[in-house]
C-alpha cells in the first residue's frame, strides 16, 4: 500500500501520515486490531481508548526502527470510521533529534549574530565561521536521520501492512486524501 504517494516533496516526510476508511464500528475495529497485535508475533503493541500503538518486537527493533499510531473513530460529519495512521521513530529517538537540530542551529544563531557583531566592531570575526560548520551540521544530520528512516524502511512497511490486512478482514478499506 503506497501510503506517501500523494506527497510529492523531494525529501520525503519526516513523520508520514495517512487514513483510511472502513465501514466497521469504531469500537470493533480498535477490538479487533488489539486481538490481531497479541496473535501476530512480528509485532507488539498496546492500544487505549481510540489509539493503538503498533510496534516491532523487542528482539528485533533497533535505534531506527519505527512505531505506528493507529487512531479509530468516527469524524464529526461522515458516516464511515476513519483509522488515522501516523508512523515514526520512538518518542526517545524523535526528542534526541529534535534536540540535536534545535542545539545547532541555537548555536549557529547565537554565533553568527555574535561573529556580525564583532565584523561591525573590528571588521573581521573568527565567528563568521560558525556559519558554514552550522550548515554542515544540519545537512549531517538530515543525511544520518535520512539513513535511519532508510534503515527502518522495510519494518515500517510492515507495520502498515499489518494494520491494513487486519482491517480488511473487517471489510472494505480505502484510503482517505488528506489535506
Amino acid at each position: 500500500m503506497p501510503f506517501n504517494r500523494l506527497n510529492h516533496s523531494v525529501l520525503g516526510q519526516i513523520r508520514p501520515r495517512f487514513a483510511l476508511k472502513i465501514s466497521s464500528d469504531p469500537e470493533k475495529a480498535l477490538k479487533h486490531l488489539a486481538d490481531g497485535i497479541t496473535k501476530d508475533p512480528t509485532v507488539e503493541g498496546v492500544h487505549s481508548n481510540h489509539y493503538v500503538f503498533v510496534k516491532i518486537p523487542q528482539a528485533e527493533q533497533h535505534y531506527w526502527s519505527p512505531e505506528l499510531t493507529v487512531r479509530i473513530e468516527i469524524e464529526e460529519f461522515t458516516d464511515y470510521t476513519t483509522v488515522a495512521c501516523l508512523v515514526g521513530p520512538k518518542q526517545t529517538v524523535w526528542t534526541l533529534w529534535a534536540f540535536i537540530y534545535s542545539s545547532i542551529l541555537l548555536l549557529t544563531l547565537f554565533s553568527t549574530i555574535f561573529g556580525f557583531a564583532q565584523y561591525n566592531v573590528h571588521g573581521s570575526s573568527i565567528w563568521l565561521w560558525t556559519i558554514p560548520f552550522g550548515v554542515l551540521g544540519l545537512a549531517s544530520a538530515f543525511v544520518a536521520s535520512k539513513f535511519g528512516q532508510r534503515k527502518g524502511r522495510d519494518q515500517m512497511l510492515h507495520l502498515i501492512s499489518f494494520v491494513y490486512h487486519s482491517l480488511e478482514e473487517l471489510g472494505d478499506v480505502e484510503r482517505l486524501e488528506r489535506r
